[in-house]
């Protein structure tokens, strides 16, 4: 049994207790946008498809920011993607979290066809603690 455990990851303690560049919410956004109305453009609602989909978003999401954004390996990323049908309803998407205002940012974006919206957000929360040196994404 011994022979089959797996490697102890060693992780170090940076002691860094703020970010280098603090995360571009704006352009997180505008990154969340593109993507959403690319993917959600022409589509119906329907429940299984629009339930998946969001699952597909938020990884898609996390990556192309991951991807376009650069300094962001201490933070991590939570992607939250709301889907619903429209069908003459008002509906209020809000969050609550504890964060530090200082370093924890978030980016946002909304779309809207006839037959669904969506509202898809990612929370950065910078994470000081130890760090994984081989897997950035911590």
């Amino acid at each position: 049994r011994a022979a089959l455990a797996k490697p102890r990851v060693e992780y170090e303690n940076s002691y860094r207790t703020s970010p280098d560049v603090v995360f571009p919410g704006s352009k997180a956004g505008k990154i969340i946008q593109r993507i959403i109305d690319s993917r959600l453009n022409g589509m119906k609602y329907e429940h299984d498809v629009c339930k998946a989909m969001c699952n597909q978003l938020s990884d898609v999401i996390k990556d192309e920011i991951r991807r376009e954004i650069k300094d962001v390996a201490r933070y991590k990323l939570i992607c939250w993607v709301t889907i619903g049908q429209v069908s003459g309803q008002d509906v209020r998407v809000v969050s609550r979290c504890l964060w530090s205002a200082d370093h924890d940012r978030y980016g946002s974006a909304n779309f809207q066809n006839s037959h669904l919206w969506a509202v898809a957000t990612v929370f950065a929360v910078y994470h000081d603690g130890c760090f994984n040196h081989n897997n950035p994404e911590q």
